[in-house]
């Protein structure tokens, strides 16, 4: 995630990896199969493109 989104920005993002604090989730997986499965639904967007256009709206929204 780190590594598309400095590609989608051209900037490099600072950092660190530590230890997890009390309550964060011990793992977490995306798998949109339910999703597919279940609601028909499939994402139209990679992480790539996605992040393109969080950066593009951070830099032109007033």
């Amino acid at each position: 995630m780190i590594r598309a989104f400095e590609a989608a920005s051209g900037r490099t993002v600072a950092y660190q990896i530590v230890d997890r604090r009390p309550g964060d989730v011990a793992k977490c997986y995306a798998d949109p199969a339910k999703a597919r499965d279940e609601l028909g639904w499939t994402a139209e967007r990679d992480v790539a493109q996605m992040c393109a256009d969080v950066w593009r709206y951070q830099t032109t929204a007033k």
